[in-house]
């Protein structure tokens, strides 16, 4: 949840500022996405 968190407000405020909102929420449950999969089959 955190790693959602702080890439949507990263994206958002770094270097995806101009783009669509869609853009920015798309990669950041991507890297969200990641996370989980990271947390699953890591730990």
């Amino acid at each position: 949840m955190f790693a959602l968190a702080t890439a949507a407000l990263v994206y958002g405020f770094g270097p995806l500022a101009a783009e669509p909102a869609r853009h920015t929420a798309a990669r950041a449950l991507l890297v969200g996405l990641a996370a989980l999969l990271v947390d699953v089959y890591l730990y």
